[in-house]
């Protein structure tokens, strides 16, 4: 629910505090040009699939990501507006809870 424009702060203050934490010569100015790129992506249905969707955004990302960004390329590259789908979220959802349910039947 909330406008990805008032995250802006928090989210490049988390970019900087990475690259401080690994000692990176970026510093704030860089950081704030960096453009805020929204993908259009599937939105909750029921408002109770929030951890699905943040799940498979994660394992999308780590699956797709280059090593190493380029402005050069349109950063970020592979975050198109087709990126994926609901059906695909509620398809990795179910693989979720069938892996949750085998877990549950070996204990």
């Amino acid at each position: 629910m909330a406008n990805s424009k008032q995250l802006e702060a928090g989210i490049r203050r988390f970019v900087f505090d990475i690259f401080n934490t690994e000692e990176r010569p970026e510093k704030k100015e860089l950081i704030s040009k960096i453009p805020l790129l929204i993908p259009k992506v599937p939105q909750q249905k029921y408002g109770e699939e929030c951890g699905f969707f943040v799940l498979y955004y994660i394992n999308l990302f780590l699956q797709m990501a280059p090593d190493n960004f380029s402005f050069s390329m349109g950063y970020p590259h592979f975050m198109k507006e087709d990126w994926f789908t609901y059906e695909e979220v509620e398809s990795f959802a179910k693989r979720l809870d069938s892996m949750n349910e085998t877990s549950a039947h070996s204990d």
